[in-house]
This record gives structure tokens, sequence and C-alpha cells, in this order.
């Protein structure tokens, strides 16, 4: 029997489509779906993650979640160690040090001092970072970078005994709460405000982020990081995180830290390249 043989079945076809489109549209009410190829993550999903930061933070994710999302992807397939918060609440182990230290003498890297080290990937991008310096005619100096747990201890007693312990914990990190334990951070010229405005301190601010370095403890958000102004400290972050920062962070290294520490596990479970997805 075909359907033109029953009175008015013809239409039969047509009730059939817009059942299962029926069906399609509840099914994809339920399960929305992905925002991006490499997450699971619908819109419905990253934005009570967006909640947790500010403002100005959310309303980018949402104007462009699919940017938020690719450079999400690149921080997920980096070394997590990379974005380790580390700051008067968080400490790293007193036994921390990291794995892959290099000596700077061997990157072309002018230094204060001999034998300074950072992790491999901070010293090369610094070198790549050097080298473009160059090119525009200012010499970059490196005074300090990775300091163990007892080294970070000799230099918080010193800064106490100059400047009385109210005054050294506002840009003196007390051992296990330095950025310098993880190998990551620089410290530039002469490590004091005279750095401030200088043509080293002006580059540095203007293409420092180029090459992953991210500026810790800006000016005016002293109440965010724990510490005043420091234009000299630098922190290699890879250029995705740096990106990230820029871009949907607005600079706050400290927010960007924040969020990807409070959400990292929920964030490597939505991501289809993260070794637990594998």
């Amino acid at each position: 029997m075909r359907w033109r043989d029953i009175g008015g079945c013809n239409r039969a076809p047509r009730i059939l489509w817009v059942i299962l489109a029926l069906l399609w549209s509840c099914t994809q009410r339920g399960n929305p779906a992905p925002l991006h190829p490499k997450f699971t993550l619908s819109m419905e999903q990253l934005t009570p993650l967006a909640q947790t930061t500010a403002k100005e933070t959310r309303v980018k994710i949402q104007e462009n979640p699919i940017r938020f999302l690719d450079l999400l992807d690149g921080i997920l397939n980096s070394d997590r160690e990379l974005f380790l918060l580390v700051d008067k609440k968080h400490p790293l182990p007193k036994e921390y040090e990291p794995r892959d230290l290099v000596s700077l003498d061997a990157y072309g890297i002018r230094t204060s001092r001999p034998s300074l080290l950072l992790r491999k990937s901070a010293a090369v991008a610094l070198s790549h970072m050097a080298e473009e310096a160059r090119k525009e005619g200012i010499e970059l100096l490196v005074s300090s970078a990775y300091r163990s747990f007892q080294y970070q201890s000799t230099v918080y007693r010193r800064v106490v005994q100059e400047l009385g312990q109210e005054a050294a914990d506002r840009e003196s990190a007390k051992p296990g709460f330095s950025q310098h334990q993880l190998g990551t951070a620089v410290d530039f010229g002469s490590i004091s405000d005279s750095f401030t405005g200088t043509p080293m301190e002006l580059w540095l601010r203007r293409r420092a982020w180029e090459f992953g370095f991210s500026l810790s403890y800006p000016e005016g958000k002293e109440s965010e990081t724990g510490y005043r102004y420091e234009s000299w400290h630098y922190r290699f972050i890879g250029r995705d995180a740096s990106r990230l920062e820029r871009e949907f962070f607005f600079g706050s290294q400290q927010r960007m830290l924040e969020f990807l520490h409070t959400h990292w596990e929920t964030l490597e479970k939505a991501h289809r390249g993260s070794s637990t997805n594998r």
C-alpha cells in the first residue's frame, strides 16, 4: 500500500520530519553543542567558570569564547608547572626544584653575574627576546633568576634587616612563596625603582608579552598581588598564556593564574587534547 492510497496520509512524511526535528531540538537543548572542536564545553558550561572572574573578563569571554578556548588549548597542551599559582597564599614545597635548569651563560644573555639559572623553555624564550631587543638597540640585563628555597631565605632575611618586616613583606617573598623558586621568574636591570622608565624597562613593557613573559606585579595592583609595583620582575608563562592574560585578563597575571588554578581539572577533563582524554 502506498502513502497516497490512504486518505489524508500523503502528509505523513512531512509530519514524520516535523517529529524528528522536534526530537533533535529537544536533544540539543539537553546536550548543547560544544563551542570548540578541542573542548566538550558548551557556552552553558563555560559561563559558570567565567563567573568566577572579574566582570570585564566575563564580558570578554562571552564576546569571544572561541578565541578564549583557542588560547586555553595551547595552555593545556603545555607544562602545567608554567602556570603554578605562587603567591602569599600558595607556597611551593621546600624541596621543590625545577627539573631542567640551565645556565644563562650558554644562551647569549647578558647577566650581572655568571651562572644564573632558568628552566630551559624560559631561557630559550629569553634568548630570543634578548636578540630581538638588540635589533632595537636595547641590551637586556638579567640580575636575578632561579632562587632555591635556601637562597630565598637569605634574600628575605637581608631585606627584613634593611627595611623591617612590614616593608619587606611588600616587596620580598618569604621562602617557599617566591616565583623565583619556579625557575621561570627574571629580575632585570637594577632591581629597584630606578629601573622604571629606562629604555630597557620601556622596551620590556612594550614587547615582553610577545615572547611569553608577563609582568608579575603591575602598578596599582598591590591589593591583588600582595606586592608593590616591581617594574623589573617578569615571569615566563609562554606565548598562549601571555596572550590570554593580555586579551582576557587585562594584564593581570594574578587573576589569570587564579582562574587556571581554580579550574584546571575541570578544563583538563573537558579538553579533548589532554592526557586524561587520550
